[in-house]
């Protein structure tokens, strides 16, 4: 994927986890967010 279609998902991904209300889930979004920033990254 681009770059920018990485950071759109890591946008969405952050937004969902800010808004969950249960730690567990917010946990596997943040999980799913890191791997998107390091598809950035590297």
């Amino acid at each position: 994927m681009s770059n920018t279609k990485q950071l759109q998902k890591l946008k969405k991904l952050n937004v969902k986890a800010e808004k969950c209300l249960i730690r567990d889930k917010a946990k596997k979004i943040l999980i799913k967010a890191t791997k998107a920033q390091s598809k950035i990254n590297f």
